[in-house]
């Protein structure tokens, strides 16, 4: 504390408690010894009047006469006993009520003319004691209630002086722990701002430390008020700009609360989900039922308290397709409570409704290309099956030969027009849930089967996906006999020269298919999913066209990089399925009879 801080308090406080400690052991000290002389004074008067009877009896013999004056004496309401005993202490006669005199003397043996006073506890009695001629006499007297007094008084004599010397040196030591934690609120007080003074420019030290407190309490208030009220308003300026900022945003903004109500929906957001009217405080499973896929997210969202990254949701509307990208998080307080979720979404229809018009136009370029390859490829078939047949007229003795050459270009033509026809008008399809386990085996056992001694390595999960399942074998199976085909023959026997492996990772299926082949240059990843283009002997470069077609029309894309330890590595990636087709249906319970 700085030495601006008022002591006063602090003194005058340990004044008070010392002066107010060693009063109260004033008075308890006083207290006993008034006390101790009460009870002095009454054991005194109880031993003056034994003594005062023993002077009234007469004198004689113990064993003689003066029987009369002590039965008289025995007879009185507070003696217990009258005994006379001999010279030796021995009891000689007694008279008395319940209680009979001791066979021996039990006070000191008095000088003659003088009485010897003994106190009794069991029970509390005065016996008094003096010389006779030939022996003793001894009177026991009850002392009444008040001789229960002298033990107690005795006790308190010794516990009173320790207990006051203990409390003295107890105060002493705990007298600053006492004022520790007002020493703390000075301490927090001189820190405190200083009060601002009614003529500027001056500043009224405080005399006290009652007043410093209550002046530094007030400042402080006062402090904290204006902060309360800075604090509001920024926050309402705040709360406007958020509000105005969620009103203009081209992005729809949702958020929704722990207990499954929505809080708030913005404009832009009413819009790309083609909603009306207010929906603050409806249940979000209620307000979001024509779009089940978001409806699905949110609730994940909610479960789970998992974020859910870039997801495509794709619903009709009043008869037309729309779509629009989603990120749903959940949302927690600064305390980690868990408040409820928040969702942000852009529209998509226009830019899907534009891209699928470039996909068209770059569809028709490619088919341009592709339809004068494959006029290429039927130009050369058919000059090929000409000239076998022409030999096979000049020389009939070859004609089989000729004609299994003729057979040969044919269904290379067919294969050539069926996969013209995939690339240039592929099947329609609706999307259903397609489980990539079964598809990745069955291409797996398709191509071992083509390729008799190969052996692909099958790894990783693979989750369902949205799509057809005819398309997306066939897609497998190109990229499997593409890496068999690049491996030399020498090493497909090689342990996992070929493999097929799934994973799943930010809202996409990877299917990775690796080869132990010379890999692809840089410069050529680009081209070789363009139809027609092949680096093979035989090759009509449809393969891996097709791949790239069947990926686009799932949403997907097919990429080529380099193998970590030799050879091409052609990776599928294609969308996760919509969280209502992940899990199959369950079967319905069988009808009970």
């Amino acid at each position: 504390m700085s030495a601006a801080v008022p002591r006063t308090f602090r003194r005058e406080s340990r004044l008070f408690l010392w002066v107010a400690l060693f009063l109260i052991l004033f008075l308890n000290l006083l207290t006993l010894f008034f006390f101790r002389r009460a009870v002095d004074w009454g054991s005194e008067s109880i031993e003056r009047r034994a003594s005062e009877i023993l002077r009234r009896l007469p004198i004689d013999q113990p064993g003689a006469g003066g029987g009369g004056s002590l039965g008289r004496v025995a007879l009185e309401r507070d003696i217990v006993y009258v005994a006379t005993y001999d010279a030796r202490g021995r009891r000689v006669r007694t008279l008395g009520g319940e209680i009979d005199a001791p066979d021996a003397l039990t006070t000191a043996v008095p000088a003659p003319g003088k009485i010897a006073i003994a106190w009794r506890s069991s029970p509390i009695l005065v016996v008094a004691t003096t010389p006779v001629p030939g022996g003793y006499l001894s009177i026991a007297v009850d002392p009444g209630p008040g001789a229960a007094l002298r033990p107690l008084a005795r006790s308190l004599t010794l516990v009173v002086p320790i207990a006051g010397a203990a409390l003295v040196v107890l105060a002493g030591f705990y007298l600053r722990s006492l004022l520790s934690p007002y020493d703390r609120l000075l301490a927090a007080a001189d820190r405190a701002p200083l009060p601002v003074p009614a003529v500027p420019g001056t500043h009224a030290e405080p005399g006290d430390e009652r007043e410093f407190l209550i002046e530094r309490f007030e400042s402080t208030i006062a402090a904290l008020k204006e902060k309360e009220r800075e604090l509001k308003a920024r926050a309402d300026d705040l709360e406007t700009g958020a509000r105005l900022l969620s009103r203009n945003l081209p992005t729809g903004v949702l958020s929704v609360a722990a207990d499954e109500t929505v809080v708030e929906l913005n404009e832009s957001g009413q819009e790309i989900l083609k909603l009306s009217g207010n929906l603050h405080g409806r249940r979000y499973q209620e307000a979001f039922e024509t779009i089940p896929e978001f409806r699905d997210s949110i609730g994940e969202v909610l479960s789970e308290r998992k974020p859910v990254g870039r997801r495509e949701i794709r619903w009709v509307s009043a008869g037309e397709s729309r779509s629009f990208g989603v990120t749903v998080t959940p949302a927690e307080g600064a305390d980690g409570r868990f408040l409820g979720v928040l969702a942000l979404f852009t529209d998509l229809t226009e830019m899907r409704k534009l891209e699928a018009r470039m996909a068209l136009t770059r569809h028709l370029s490619e088919l341009g290309q592709v339809s004068a390859g494959a006029a290429h490829e039927f130009r050369n078939a058919a000059a090929a099956i000409d000239g076998f047949a022409d030999l096979a007229l000049r020389s009939p003795g070859r004609a089989a030969e000729h004609l299994k050459a003729i057979r040969r270009e044919a269904q290379e033509m067919s294969r050539v027009t069926s996969d013209f026809l995939l690339f240039a008008r592929p099947e329609k399809f609706a999307r259903e849930r397609v489980d990539l386990d079964g598809v990745a085996s069955a291409a797996v056992a398709e191509t071992e089967t083509a390729f008799p001694g190969v052996v692909v390595r099958l790894h990783g999960p693979f989750p369902a996906v949205s799509g057809s399942e005819v398309l997306l074998r066939r897609a497998l199976v190109n990229l499997l006999r593409n890496a068999v085909e690049a491996t030399p023959p020498a090493r497909r026997g090689e342990p996992e020269a070929i493999r097929l492996d799934g994973s799943s990772r930010d809202g996409e299926i990877l299917m990775a298919v690796a080869d132990r082949g010379e890999g692809v240059e840089a410069s050529r990843r680009d081209e070789i999913f363009l139809p027609f283009y092949s680096t093979k002997p035989r090759g009509s470069g449809f393969g891996l066209a097709i791949v790239a077609r069947i990926a686009e029309l799932h949403g997907g894309t097919v990429e080529v990089g380099a193998r970590k330890d030799g050879g091409a590595l052609f990776t599928l990636r294609l969308p996760e399925a919509a969280p209502s087709l992940r899990h199959p249906p369950a079967s319905p319970a069988p009808s009970p009879g």
